[in-house]
């Protein structure tokens, strides 16, 4: 009887401890899992910075110019892209251009006092203002 029940509770020790080390690994792959979504979704701690075509996909023609400040201000906030001028256009439907300098280049974005009326890619600032300078 003796050996029946030191087997039965070495049986239950045993499946104690299995059952906490795959709770360990359980919450260890959620937190990998987690952070591998953060990184693919970059937002959590969103210091990287954003990339010309991920901006271009997030500003678009048409979009309110309020919404349109508040996130570039956001993302500035972040660490997520730089504001490296503004330049006054001188057409009739534009007011302004800012430049925002990304992980791999430029992006002009022209605007009015109510919505974005156009967003390009430049290589440099200065091809950016000549750009809007010119118009």
């Amino acid at each position: 009887m003796r050996k029946w029940i030191l087997a039965f509770t070495a049986c239950i020790l045993m499946t104690a401890c299995s059952t906490e080390e795959e709770n360990k690994e359980e919450a260890a792959n959620d937190s990998t899992n987690s952070q591998e979504y953060n990184d693919a979704t970059n937002t959590e701690g969103e210091e990287k910075p954003l990339s010309v075509a991920e901006l271009d996909d997030r500003i678009d023609e048409g979009m309110n110019i309020d919404t349109y400040s508040a996130e570039v201000q956001s993302w500035a906030e972040k660490g997520q892209l730089e504001m490296e001028d503004t330049v006054i256009v001188e057409d009739e439907n534009t007011s302004s251009a800012d430049i925002l300098q990304l992980a791999d280049g430029f992006l002009g974005v022209a605007y009015d006092e109510k919505e974005v009326t156009e967003v390009k890619m430049f290589q440099s600032v200065e091809h950016a203002k000549e750009y809007f300078e010119s118009q």
